[in-house]
């Protein structure tokens, strides 16, 4: 059948005819319902009567249908008019990757940046159960605007998803083992000998393809159809180093993995291969050594960030830390030392937003035990205004995964590479990472409430899909090697921390934070507040904790195993200061590996020592508007300004300052409207105002007093029994 220009197939206004393929015709169509332009495809008249292409058709239409992802065919609507049955789908403008490898090799940068698009397009296809048993450059779009669109669905064999007892399933069209699908040079070996194919039959089709762009030459053309089916299975293509000098070797070794005859040797995902092309697209050039697959890491939110419902909250733009230079632009960074007499660490920068304007100077790695100190350079990574939630290292060292709230916005989840300061959105919203496996699946926690840091754990895949959620009123998470999830849970106003979920470890009413799963996964790590200290402690799996480390009054927020399992190192302040590096061994020992001027906190460690941190100086900011007065004013004084009581008659505000600001142990301030200043009425935290705005409630530690606001002298209360924070 062939469809004349102004004729109406279901609502669509057929414009021209596209083009023409194994599976049917393409149209360029109007809807006439949304006036938008689409493409419809119908099947040719000589398939018409052949129920073995109507089925690969439906099929087609079935499989592209559930998927949604960027890369991939989207499409809009599938229907039967006057028995031609059609399928409808966005209108792409641009060229096959068959018309580009036409004109001769891709350059590497460039095929990496379409092989990265292909592998993710893919990876989300496997995600929903699909393969799709015919890629081949005709199946590959290059659109106008650089986007690689995956098409041609139609001989896709879809199964469930791996360990999901819900997926689609159906039966495609000669799809069993014995009968042999694709596209003659594009086929696997698996699909050569008829055998049952899964999502690395794909991978190899890719590899071919990749091989083809560098190249520019088929990597298994032969005379025939007979002998170029046995080169796939017994020949290996010429090296890519021979026929195109210029590829990189790292490139020529990814591209030689997917095309191994053995799918057990190939990437087993296209996310792990997505996220190995991720790496050399990031990296500051394709000569680099080849990662193979990757891992993040969670960050929790400091409860003190929340402050009281009418303060309002901000942190300001991130600042470069420089070896030898002061610096005040904003970003985060990551460095790499120089060896003076031995090889020190590695130290990747993530810098939180702090002050702009604050001016940095040098620093250095502290001494070591007997090691002398060495210089070290930093990588600044993010330069947007606003908090770092959580970051990760992938297992290559170079990948990292992030989450951060930037300019206001919620978080969300973003990929870069230690190299550079560019990052891609994941396009996950509201989430903080927590982790991310051997396997690349990250383990993020969605809708955070900024009150209590509750969230719902999700598992999703590093190369795109939508989060699955495993469990509630979680605050914490790690992966365990062997890939199950460790995890701290409230529950009924308790803390637990269990491994796998479900498994209850150790319970106790005092705050948890910063889990890590040993190494090894023998231990666990973590953080546990107790009468007003930060300790850091560490489990053996059926034993109770042991405390390995303490001291840490003002807050411990970071954690990390050292490379060999051999010390915790941990973020935490025991002053007024901001907080610092520490190294804590398992028998107790603690020495100071680094200290700096911005608030320090640690969230990863590489196996070759290199190290994630951020640095910077957040901020609490307290907005005020008088009686009488029209709008709110920012009235902040120091560093964290948290409000806690306002007068009856609204005139005069109490707050604390409980950050680096208010010293070590702290200060309450009250500000009258008019004043141009607050007044520091003491030391501690401020709770309440008297009705007659003659005395402060205030208490530090056990201690409860009363502050005058006027003239007089401070007087305690005596407390009988225990006494909780607050009054």
């Amino acid at each position: 059948m062939s469809l004349q220009e102004g004729a109406l197939l279901g609502p669509y206004r057929i414009a021209t005819l596209l083009g023409e393929g194994g599976m049917g015709a393409v149209y360029r169509a109007k809807d006439t319902r949304l006036g938008r332009d689409v493409a419809v495809k119908i099947l040719t008249a000589v398939t018409m009567d052949d129920r073995e292409r109507l089925t690969r058709f439906v099929q087609e239409a079935r499989a592209t249908g559930m998927l949604n992802h960027p890369n991939l065919l989207t499409i809009y609507d599938i229907g039967n008019a006057s028995g031609t049955p059609f399928i409808v789908s966005e209108l792409l403008e641009g060229e096959t990757l068959r018309d580009r490898i036409n004109r001769g090799a891709v350059p590497s940068r460039k095929a990496v940046e379409l092989g990265l698009q292909m592998a993710s397009g893919l990876a989300a296809a496997h995600e929903k159960g699909v393969v799709h048993r015919d890629l081949k450059p005709e199946n590959v779009f290059l659109t106008r605007d650089r986007r690689v669109k995956i098409l041609d669905f139609g001989i896709a064999k879809l199964s469930s998803r791996p360990g999901s007892g819900d997926g689609p399933t159906f039966q495609m069209a000669a799809t069993e083992p014995g009968m042999v699908l694709g596209t003659v040079g594009y086929m696997s070996p698996e699909q050569v000998r008829g055998e049952v194919v899964d999502r690395r039959s794909d991978l190899f089709s890719f590899g071919a393809i990749l091989y083809e762009m560098l190249t520019g030459k088929r990597a298994f053309r032969r005379d025939s159809s007979i002998e170029t089916l046995s080169a796939i299975l017994k020949e290996e293509p010429e090296d890519i180093s021979v026929v195109m000098p210029s590829v990189p070797a790292p490139l020529e070794k990814l591209t030689r993995r997917c095309l191994e005859k053995d799918r057990d040797q190939r990437f087993q995902s296209a996310g792990d291969l997505a996220f190995n092309l991720e790496t050399l697209a990031t990296a500051g050039n394709l000569t680099n050594s080849l990662p193979t697959s990757a891992q993040h890491a969670p960050t929790q939110r400091n409860s003190a960030m929340t402050g009281a419902a009418p303060t309002h909250l901000t942190s300001a733009t991130p600042q470069t830390v420089q070896t030898r230079a002061a610096r005040t632009s904003a970003m985060p960074a990551l460095t790499k030392p120089k060896k003076r007499g031995v090889s020190p660490l590695l130290i990747a920068l993530l810098f939180l937003a702090s002050v702009a304007g604050a001016a940095w100077g040098g620093w250095w790695l502290a001494n070591r035990g007997h090691q002398e100190a060495a210089d070290v350079s930093f990588n600044r990574l993010t330069f947007r205004r606003g908090t770092l939630r959580g970051a990760r290292f992938a297992p290559d060292g170079d990948t990292i995964v992030y989450s951060a709230a930037w300019d206001g916005q919620a978080p969300e989840v973003y990929v870069g590479n230690r190299n550079s300061p560019e990052a891609r959105t994941l396009g996950i919203a509201d989430a903080e990472v927590m982790a991310i496996s051997k396997s690349t699946e990250l383990a993020v926690l969605l809708h955070r409430d900024r009150f209590s840091n509750l969230g719902t754990l999700a598992r999703v895949p590093l190369a795109g899909g939508s989060p699955r959620e495993v469990a509630n009123d979680v605050l914490q998470a790690d992966w365990a090697p062997d890939g199950s999830l460790a995890i701290i849970r409230q529950v009924r106003g308790r803390n637990r921390i269990e491994l796998p979920i479900g498994r209850v470890l150790y319970e106790t009413p005092h705050y948890l934070s910063d889990l890590r799963v040993s190494p090894d996964g023998a231990r666990i790590a973590f953080i546990e507040q107790l009468r007003g200290q930060f300790v850091a402690a560490t489990m053996e799996l059926g034993k109770q904790p042991v405390t390995i480390g303490n001291g840490w009054g003002r807050g411990a927020s970071g954690l990390a195993w050292a490379p060999g399992g051999k010390e915790v190192w941990v973020t935490g302040s025991d002053s007024g200061g901001p907080p610092a590096l520490y190294a804590v061994s398992l028998d107790g020992e603690t020495r100071l590996v680094n200290r700096l001027t911005g608030a320090m906190k640690l969230y990863d460690i590489s196996p070759a020592g290199r190290t994630l941190l951020s640095n910077g100086m957040p901020r609490a900011a307290l907005l005020y508007q008088a009686p009488g007065e029209t709008a709110e004013r920012d009235v902040s004084w120091l560093d964290w300004s948290i409000l806690t009581d306002l007068a009856p008659d609204g005139r005069s505000i109490l707050f604390n300052e409980t950050r680096e600001g208010g010293g070590a142990r702290n200060a309450v301030f009250l500000r009258r409207a008019g004043e141009a200043t607050p007044i520091r009425l003491g030391d501690g935290f401020g709770d309440a105002l008297s009705p007659d705005g003659k005395w402060v409630l205030a208490h530090t530690g056990a201690k409860l007093s009363l502050l005058p606001t006027g003239p007089g002298d401070a007087r305690e209360l005596k407390v009988n029994g225990t006494f909780d924070n607050g009054a």
